[in-house]
C-alpha cells in the first residue's frame, strides 16, 4: 500500500531521504530541513518556531542538532 505524505507547512509532498532510513523529509527554505520518521509519526526540526508551528497542528515533533542526530554514523 502507498501512502502519500504532505509537509504539513509547504503542503508539498515529503521526498525519500536516502541519507537516513525510514525517514522522508522536505527541505522548503521557508521552514528549513524538516525530516518525518515513518516509523512513529514524529517530525525532526532545529528550528523551534517550525516546531512550535507543528505542535499548534498536532504534531509530534522534536527539536534536535542535526549534526548530533543525522551525521555519520558510527561503524
Amino acid at each position: 500500500m502507498w501512502v502519500e505524505f504532505k509537509c504539513p507547512i509547504a503542503e508539498k509532498d515529503l521526498a525519500d531521504d536516502k541519507s537516513t532510513a525510514n525517514f522522508i523529509i522536505c527541505k522548503e527554505p521557508s521552514h528549513g530541513t524538516l525530516r518525518f520518521f515513518t516509523g512513529d509519526g514524529c517530525f525532526f526540526t532545529s528550528d523551534e518556531k517550525v516546531a512550535e508551528e507543528l505542535a499548534k497542528r498536532r504534531k509530534r515533533v522534536h527539536v534536535v542538532d542535526p549534526a548530533e542526530v543525522f551525521s555519520a554514523r558510527q561503524g
